[in-house]
């Protein structure tokens, strides 16, 4: 599906204006391959948006498992932080939905239903199409812009896991099959600057 992205598409810019600054978010190893990847800030008129996608999560054992009518359900989670010179980091928001995928192989499309939009489910006739609904992110209003302090210093934090109640009841204690289906990321990191005009500097 193609998205317009809004106008003021800040991080290009403010890396441009930061040299020898990553552009990639902070990754840490795991055993999972499952990660998050393609991370952005932007801003609406009053809000931040948020945006990334998550890579590799799914297992061929879970596709098989969703076209046997198994839904699959993924839960994220989301942290503001604010930095402050020689403090602590203090959170100040705290977000989680689930994105959850159903086949139906009588009408052979699949739904998939995200918590966090208005307009929750969604079908797709292609498993491509519905993997990309299940694991990109864009346009999530996580913070206000009235709440932060221009020229201070943020963190957003994310992380993504498959929720353990994909799995009906009677398989969830089978270790072995829930361990071919298990993901969980680690957190990752992205730093902006909120700035007089509202931008988002990332770090």
């Amino acid at each position: 599906m193609n998205r317009t992205l809004p106008r003021n598409f800040l991080l290009l810019c403010c890396v441009l204006l930061l040299p020898g600054l990553m552009f990639c978010p902070t990754q840490v190893s795991g055993k999972e391959s499952a990660r998050i990847e393609d991370m952005a800030i932007m801003n609406s008129d009053h809000h931040l948006l948020l945006y990334f996608s998550l890579k590799d999560a799914f297992t061929d054992e879970m596709v098989k498992g969703i076209e046997n009518g198994i839904p699959v359900t993924f839960s994220y989670f989301i942290e503001l932080y604010r930095l402050s010179a020689g403090e602590p980091e203090k959170k100040i928001i705290s977000q989680a939905f689930d994105h959850t995928l159903n086949y139906d192989p009588l009408k052979q499309e699949y739904a998939v239903e995200m918590e966090e939009r208005k307009v929750s489910v969604i079908t797709f006739k292609s498993f491509a199409e519905a993997k990309t609904a299940m694991a990109d992110i864009h346009d999530l209003q996580f913070a206000e812009l009235a709440m932060l302090d221009s020229g201070g210093r943020y963190m957003v934090k994310v992380k993504a896991k498959l929720a353990k109640k994909t799995l009906p009841l009677n398989f969830q204690y089978i270790i072995p099959f829930w361990q071919l289906w298990k993901f969980e990321t680690d957190w990752y990191s992205l730093s902006f600057t909120y700035g007089n005009t509202g931008s988002a500097a990332k770090r």
